[in-house]
């Protein structure tokens, strides 16, 4: 039997945690098919238990656990949809919210591979990758459905015409310009082009106003009880089933992203700083032996050659004064070898400090307030540093930060998950150009 590619963490915890984080958003797209409230719980409960046999055989299907689990999961719910007229508006939206009524029924009123793509991606937000596996095709052709979709979803809402597309760039390069938090080198020639055509820029600004809007809807989220059940029975099969998971490595959790490559790094930096300052006090050290210092009325005198220091005359045991007469000059006689001229010191600027982002505290309960620390940053930049939840999607708030001459910032951030879900969760900060991430772990 063939085997999924090693890659791929299918120990029984990374397992686990895929239908720890996703439970409720599967039990809520299967409502949304039209389910009722048992035959969603059994759904979510029967596609949990069969990714667990398919990652134990190894199965190439389980390339990427969370879009097999919801592509499984939607398989189920479409041949176990009920007729009954008690569903909810929207096949799981709480009544009782004209809000999210009118967000359901827009939604709905869209072709189901839109809707799926919408759900998916805004409601849910699930990396563009799983989207991909749920609806069978690749990324690109993914971030084109959820494109598109947006664009013709949001007049529902608005009463206004979108946008149309011009085609001056791809579909899916909008679609990443919309959600942000991409690494510049996989847009920068879009977001050029945007910044200066009023079209795609419109159409732009239209996908992530539906994005916003769709990131709203509410999420049905299973009974507790049955919950805590499909949890407890897929971690005790899982261990059964699945290899360990391995101790998380004590490395540094601040990753670094997009820095610029140096053609020096710090430390020789520091040790071309140490070797001119010994080559000045060598230097200091020559001129003084057997009297080769003379006074400003020597014959046929040669200036020092160094640009640096100005020597200053001054009776000892006399403190500086605060304002200094003119320096006297002293000047160098020739010598039987031509002065050697003094190496520049080298000077360390904002770009010379590595991109960094830095978190205190590094984790904590839900809602702290974390101080998020920048340098390295290109000075006068705008940072926007954004919360993310565990499947890359925006979690809590988002912050914007102005570098300062330094190449730094400092700011406040809350450490807010819409879904309350414990473990690392990322930060991460982009002023256009650049992108660095910390991890900030949320305790129970």
């Amino acid at each position: 039997m063939s085997s999924a590619d090693d890659s791929v963490d299918l120990s029984a915890g990374a397992v686990a945690a895929v239908v720890r984080v996703h439970a409720d958003r599967v039990h809520d797209a299967v409502r949304r098919l039209g389910c009722d409230q048992a035959t969603s719980v059994r759904v979510v409960e029967q596609a949990a238990q069969e990714l667990v046999d398919a990652a134990a055989r190894r199965s190439t299907s389980v390339t990427d656990p969370v879009g097999w689990f919801y592509a499984r999961a939607r398989t189920l719910g479409r041949g176990s949809q009920s007729d009954e007229d008690s569903l909810p508006v929207g096949g799981g939206v709480l009544g009782g919210d004209d809000a999210q009524v009118r967000l359901a029924e827009a939604l709905e009123a869209r072709p189901a591979r839109d809707r799926a793509a919408l759900l998916l991606r805004d409601s849910y937000q699930l990396p563009l990758a799983s989207v991909a596996t749920v609806l069978g095709t690749d990324t690109a052709s993914a971030a084109e459905v959820v494109g598109t979709a947006r664009l013709a979803f949001l007049p529902a809402l608005t009463h206004r015409p979108s946008p149309t597309p011009p085609h001056h760039v791809p579909t899916a390069e909008l679609v990443a310009l919309a959600e942000g938090g991409v690494p510049p080198a996989q847009v920068a020639g879009a977001r050029r082009h945007v910044q200066g055509c009023e079209r795609c820029a419109a159409v732009v600004d239209a996908q992530e106003r539906a994005r916003r809007m769709l990131s709203a809807l509410t999420v049905v989220a299973l009974p507790d009880a049955d919950r805590e059940r499909i949890l407890a029975d897929v971690e005790r099969r899982a261990d059964e089933l699945l290899p360990p998971t391995p101790p998380p490595d004590e490395e540094e959790v601040i990753t670094y992203v997009d820095e610029p490559r140096r053609p020096y790094s710090l430390s020789l930096m520091a040790l071309g700083l140490l070797l001119a300052v010994a080559a000045g006090l060598g230097l200091g050290a020559l001129l003084n032996r057997d009297g080769g210092i003379t006074s400003l009325g020597s014959t046929d005198p040669v200036p020092l050659v160094t640009p640096a220091p100005v020597l200053t005359a001054r009776p000892p045991g006399t403190p500086s004064p605060t304002a200094s007469p003119s320096p006297r000059v002293f000047e160098v006689t020739p010598s039987p070898t031509p002065s050697p001229t003094a190496t520049p010191t080298p000077t360390v600027t904002a770009t010379d400090v590595p991109l960094s982002l830095a978190l205190d505290p590094a984790s904590g309960p839900r809602d702290s307030e974390i101080t998020v620390t920048g340098q390295g940053w290109t000075p006068g930049a705008n940072v926007v540093v954004r919360f993310m939840n565990q499947v890359g999607g925006q979690a809590g708030a988002t912050v914007t930060a102005v570098v300062d001459e330094a190449g730094s910032f400092v700011l406040t951030i809350v450490a807010h998950d819409d879904g309350n879900l414990p473990g690392q969760h990322d930060v991460v900060a982009d002023d256009g150009t650049h992108q660095a991430t910390a991890t900030f772990t949320i305790t129970p």
